[in-house]
């Protein structure tokens, strides 16, 4: 027979966005909706280039030069 395992209650939405935060884009957006959607994807696209700015790119392929390379643990057993 199969056991069931008890319901979990769900996790918190960590980026969960109140609806203070959304009136006060409206607010600064002049209670234009598109004004505010424009403002806000903006904003993530500024974002998202300062995040790809700050990333190296030989790190996240692993392509390093030999000598600043970390050398390969060997597993003697």
């Amino acid at each position: 027979m199969a056991t069931v395992e008890p319901k979990r209650p769900p996790e918190p939405d960590t980026f969960a966005v109140s609806d203070q935060e959304v009136d006060a884009v409206l607010e600064e957006a002049g209670g234009n909706s598109r004004e505010a959607i424009r403002m806000v994807l903006r904003d993530l696209a500024v974002m998202a280039a300062d995040a790809d700015a700050a990333v190296s790119r030989g790190f996240l392929r692993g392509r390093f030069s030999e000598g600043r390379r970390r050398p390969r643990a060997v597993d003697e057993t």
